[in-house]
């Protein structure tokens, strides 16, 4: 059975799970929910239903210019999300740097 799907959101899953670790943000799930929905507002979405759409949407993720929009936008979400955590502070987590 075909089923739509936005490939940007699947992509910037994969994306955050490679490359927010590095971020200097607190990793719970709720911040990184909050860093994926800002990308996600931010980036053009690709809806596909078909394997082969599926294709050249990940074809064109490959695309260097793709990759800098992604860390653009991830880079402007950690900033946000960074700023007002949605959040109490645990003992585990630490000090966001301001």
């Amino acid at each position: 059975m075909k089923q739509l799907r936005n490939f940007t959101e699947e992509a910037v899953k994969v994306f955050l799970d490679r490359w927010l670790k590095e971020e200097d943000i607190c990793q719970c799930n709720d911040c990184r929910l909050d860093v994926m929905a800002i990308m996600l507002n931010n980036l053009p979405p690709k809806y596909i239903v078909t394997d082969t759409g599926a294709l050249y949407a990940q074809l064109s993720d490959f695309d260097p210019q793709n990759r800098i929009d992604y860390m653009t936008a991830m880079s402007q979400a950690v900033q946000i999300v960074s700023k007002g955590p949605r959040h109490e502070k645990t003992p585990e987590q630490p000090e966001q740097p301001e």
